[in-house]
């Protein structure tokens, strides 16, 4: 016979697994109302850059052609959301109110006021945790792990599902590297033993090009591989 404390272990297991089962058929009806559009789910600590990141890419993406959409998610403040407010795509900002992650209804809400209609790629800003996101789906088609060269380079091994559900990894800030002991090569070796198919680009936003070419820094890479996506996904829908 079970004693109380197993009893609540095991009812708590069963919340836990009647919840991320809801939330997986919200993630689905997410999934069909995102259409073609590529969606990016950015994961990542707070700081690591995931705004200035989305601030470097979109203009360029729009410049060439591509409709962008951000979905935004902070535990409180819209500050990040302002700023993506000033590169004219649709935005719209979840505040958690405390939930240290997003989950699949609250992006279900956002789309009654978002227009995603048309969009190319919908980037959605998850809460800056390396915990509680990874263990939600929202309908993305991949999720991106952004890692600042200020956090060290054993972050892989400390948080490894954050890399293991993770298909793309951005090693984020490496204009620091030459102030910081961090080991480009050491977090690429502990991300792939965590994940040996991630995709890794090493970017800055920081724009030392006197002709203000953002194309610099590692951008042109990853940008290149979200527009190979798009297609990919712009082919599957079409099927």
């Amino acid at each position: 016979m079970l004693n109380s404390s197993q009893r609540r272990a095991g009812r708590s297991l069963l919340i836990q697994r009647n919840a991320l089962e809801t939330n997986d058929i919200i993630a689905n009806k997410n999934k069909a109302l995102f259409g073609k559009a590529f969606v990016m789910n950015f994961l990542s600590s707070p700081g690591s850059g995931k705004t200035s990141l989305l601030e470097s890419i979109i203009p360029i993406l729009k410049s060439d052609g591509f409709k962008v959409a951000v979905i935004e998610g902070d535990v409180e403040t819209d500050l990040d959301k302002k700023r993506i407010d000033k590169l004219n795509v649709p935005a719209y900002q979840i505040i958690t109110n405390g939930t240290c992650h997003l989950d699949a209804r609250m992006v279900s809400g956002s789309l009654n006021s978002l227009d995603i209609n048309g969009a190319d790629i919908i980037f959605i800003e998850n809460v800056g945790n390396l915990v509680c996101p990874t263990s939600f789906n929202l309908g993305e088609d991949i999720k991106a792990v952004v890692l600042s060269v200020t956090e060290g380079d054993d972050k892989p091994l400390k948080y490894p599902a954050a890399f293991y559900k993770s298909k793309v990894m951005i090693i984020n800030k490496i204009d620091l590297l030459p102030v910081l002991d961090s080991d480009i090569a050491k977090i690429r070796e502990n991300a792939l033993s965590i994940n040996k198919d991630m995709v890794i680009f090493e970017t800055s936003c920081k724009n030392n090009s006197k002709a203000g070419n953002t194309y610099n820094n590692g951008l042109q890479d990853f940008i290149s591989f979200i527009k190979d996506n798009v297609s990919l996904k712009v082919s599957v829908f079409k099927k």
